[in-house]
């Protein structure tokens, strides 16, 4: 992430969401989703309590995550 802020495309890992997300870069190099998380959140029908794995991906559009449920 070169920017300081941008877009952060998130889907599920079967594809069935997909948000674009805002974030925004820190002094301390950390990055922060600052919008689009909680509706991201909502159409994966995640739950409090389940376990998932988190994966970035780079492509041609550049940084993707993707979210899967184990």
């Amino acid at each position: 992430m070169d920017a300081d802020h941008g877009e952060l495309p998130i889907t599920t890992g079967d594809g069935t969401a997909a948000v674009t997300a805002r974030f925004i870069k820190g002094v301390d190099k950390r990055a922060t989703i600052t919008e689009g998380w909680s509706d991201f959140f909502r159409q994966a029908h995640m739950n409090e309590g389940q376990v998932y794995a988190f994966t970035f991906k780079c492509t041609s559009k550049g940084l993707c995550l993707i979210v899967y449920s184990i």
